[in-house]
């Protein structure tokens, strides 16, 4: 493992391809852009763990009492970072991307998931609605959505979408190509695909196209679909490479300039 600085002094951690080397599992805290990218597995691991905790709130996010948020700042704390109490900031502040569930088609495991009300809280001038409760998906295939209930007033999972409304991608919640999840339906072909911007959490194969133009221009990636820790760490190193906007979005300008040449 190899840790690098860019143009602009963001960390990012540059991984091999393939590194049979490794061979025992800890919880990893990725490093990018100065901010900590929480390990999948482990945050899907500590959801699980809470089944059957008694449902309180406000509680003491522990196995005294736990309410639907709480159960994000137990594992987020757990990982030694942050996130605040509350599923509507939660949606409105701290997703790298949302939208609509129409199925469990919708839905991967690690994606955060929230019931809605159309009046939007007094706090909020934003005309969003409330979204008034928050659990997170570990499981598609069988559907699990874990979350501390006022049903049974204990941490459950349900195995059907029910009234879940929106799903959202957690800025600080790393996203694995080990984690199988429904393929992104909505992604053009590749003759369209540099009409698209990508950024974390984009899938398909517009994401297969990138990867395939930045190891043409000297990186090493695998062209699994998947934007990622490795795909963003690439992508931010290509655009500070060609004098861009070092953001790990891929925009008209990152295309232009990927699509006009390699290394």
């Amino acid at each position: 493992m190899t840790l690098s600085r860019d143009s602009v002094g963001r960390i990012c951690i540059l991984l091999p391809r393939v590194y049979p080397q490794v061979t025992h599992s800890i919880p990893l805290l990725i490093i990018i852009g100065g901010d900590f990218l929480l390990n999948l597995e482990q945050f899907i691991s500590d959801f699980e763990a809470c089944i059957g905790f008694p449902y309180a709130s406000p509680g003491t996010n522990d196995a005294r009492g736990i309410d639907c948020s709480g159960m994000f700042v137990r594992a987020f704390r757990r990982q030694g970072a942050s996130i605040y109490h509350g599923s509507n900031t939660i949606f409105r502040k701290y997703l790298a991307r949302s939208g609509t569930i129409a199925s469990a088609a919708d839905l991967c495991p690690g994606m955060a998931v929230f019931k809605w009300k159309p009046v939007t809280p007094a706090r909020f001038s934003d005309g969003l609605g409330d979204f008034c409760h928050i659990g997170l998906v570990t499981s598609v295939s069988p559907l699990r959505i874990v979350h501390a209930s006022t049903e049974g007033m204990a941490v459950k999972a349900d195995s059907k979408i029910g009234k879940w409304r929106y799903w959202g991608w957690l800025k600080d919640v790393a996203e694995t190509s080990s984690i199988n999840s429904a393929d992104d339906s909505a992604v053009s072909t590749p003759s369209s695909a540099s009409h698209l911007t990508l950024r974390t959490g984009s899938r398909g194969d517009s994401v297969r196209l990138l990867q395939t133009l930045l190891n043409r221009a000297g990186y090493e990636l695998a062209v699994d679909g998947i934007f990622g820790t490795m795909t963003r760490c690439s992508v931010k190193g290509f655009q500070s490479e060609r004098g861009l906007a070092v953001d790990g979005i891929v925009g008209k300008q990152t295309w232009a300039a990927l699509e006009g040449g390699g290394a």
